[in-house]
């Protein structure tokens, strides 16, 4: 869609939909509204914007990173903003994917590259 100026993927169908219910519960002005799609990773392609959040939602014990495995889905959730990428996820399960995994790929490039990419601990964000 023209004018979206944000994008938030999502690898799941009910993962959109939890984030939808949240953000439609808040009272975000309607310019503001109009400027965010949210989505999920299958329905992006072929679409892009400024600013891009993907959530990777995995984070279990059984180390089953589901959609994340695809490195079709990757590249299309990783390769769809044209000015900044935000990649919420939990860094310390990927780290003990194999390295092939596409997001470990990733992951370890967001380390190595200080300065244009950073690896930021929840714990900093709040």
């Amino acid at each position: 869609m023209a004018g979206r100026l944000l994008g938030v993927i999502c690898m799941y169908a009910a993962q959109k939909r939890k984030i939808e219910a949240r953000w439609l519960q808040r009272a975000w002005e309607a310019r503001f509204r109009r400027l965010v799609r949210i989505d999920t990773v299958d329905s992006y392609q072929g679409k892009e914007n400024e600013i891009v959040i993907v959530s990777l939602v995995c984070n279990n014990a059984r180390g089953d990173i589901g959609h994340v495995r695809s490195a079709n889905r990757c590249n299309v959730a990783l390769s769809r903003a044209k000015e900044r990428l935000v990649v919420v996820g939990a860094a310390e399960m990927f780290a003990h994917m194999p390295a092939q995994t596409p997001i470990t790929s990733v992951l370890t490039y967001f380390q190595r590259d200080s300065e244009n990419a950073a690896v930021v601990p929840m714990e900093e964000l709040r």
